[in-house]
């Protein structure tokens, strides 16, 4: 068995390939960033493809979500982790109306590609502050508390500006020919992402990699829980564990993390999804400071105790592919 490992923008396909060395797995690192990237699929020997799209610009994660769908429809390589997943990964657009289309509790999240209607809604909307949330962008980056002033201002800038330029005559008409171009850059431009503000208690974060399962909450550190570095190591409520196993069971998610708002009044809803996580420590949960996993054996969970997370989680994520490519 031989795996190719996609090239990524800055260097974190690194983990890839200490997992397949640890694993003792045959590899070869693809480029498809480059123009030859079809060619380069096509000669490959490789039996199938482990990804980590890089999503720190636009247009990298785009990139990657159009020649991922062309490798994986078209060409029929397996990839991992799987085509839809990554699809909603660092995308918050995806991520809400996969959840609101899936009839999974989440915040409330407004996407708007109209102005007017950004702005009609932020006039009549009455429990503010109101969430904004770039699209791509992890650990809280970018996210704001606003008011309605402040919700008005970030709609007037982010929907960008036209300039117009007079081009004269042209050779086919007789008539000036004046046309706009859009002023834009890498940043988010022309819609806009409103959630909802919960009260919330805990953040926590349940993790799927094969038949894996982790959890543990993410402790805020001052308004966000995302990006704070701050772990509770405490047993994740069964609840949490069962609707995470339900989620990519229904969808056939391998690799997902999924990040849940536990409210003060005790409910749960889904914030985001992600089918790679920051994940430093070899455990992703501690039981009565005991490291492990759970298991989903006869109808019940069981903790197994154990280091299972080595190399970012990716260990996991090379020997469950392997079990798939293994099983086709």
């Amino acid at each position: 068995m031989k795996l190719g490992i996609l090239k990524e923008f800055t260097g974190y396909e690194s983990n890839y390939i200490k997992a397949c060395e640890d694993l003792k797995v045959d590899y070869e690192i693809i480029d498809i960033i480059s123009n030859d990237w079809i060619d380069n699929i096509l000669k490959s020997n490789c039996d199938g493809f482990l990804v980590r799209p890089s999503f720190a610009k636009d247009v990298w994660k785009r990139m990657y979500d159009e020649k991922l769908y062309f490798i994986s429809h078209v060409l029929k390589k397996p990839i991992y982790p799987d085509y839809y997943s990554l699809f909603i990964y660092e995308n918050k657009k995806n991520m809400a109306y996969f959840l609101k289309l899936n009839d999974i509790p989440h915040p409330k999240t407004w996407i708007f590609y109209d102005k007017e209607e950004a702005l009609n809604f932020v006039e009549k909307y009455d429990k503010y502050p109101l969430v904004f949330k770039p699209n791509i962008g992890s650990g809280a980056l970018g996210i704001k508390f606003m008011n309605k002033n402040q919700a008005k201002k970030i709609i007037n800038k982010i929907f960008t500006k036209w300039k117009f330029f007079n081009f004269g005559y042209t050779k086919w008409y007789k008539t000036k020919f004046i046309f706009s171009v859009p002023i834009m850059d890498d940043k988010q431009y022309n819609f806009v992402i409103f959630q909802e503000k919960l009260d919330v208690k805990w953040e926590w974060r349940i993790i799927r990699i094969g038949e894996s399962f982790f959890g543990h909450q993410k402790l805020a550190n001052g308004k966000f829980h995302s990006g704070s570095g701050k772990v509770g190591w405490v047993k994740p409520p069964e609840e949490l564990l069962n609707l995470v196993k339900r989620i990519t069971d229904e969808n056939g998610f391998r690799s997902m993390d999924i990040d849940i708002f536990e409210t003060l009044d005790n409910k749960f809803y889904v914030n985001e999804l992600q089918a790679i996580f920051g994940s430093y420590d070899n455990s992703q949960m501690y039981i009565d400071g005991k490291p492990g996993r759970y298991l989903f054996k006869d109808d019940e969970w069981i903790f197994e105790e154990g280091y299972f997370n080595q190399n970012g989680s990716f260990n996991l994520r090379v020997e469950d592919f392997l079990k798939i490519l293994n099983n086709q």
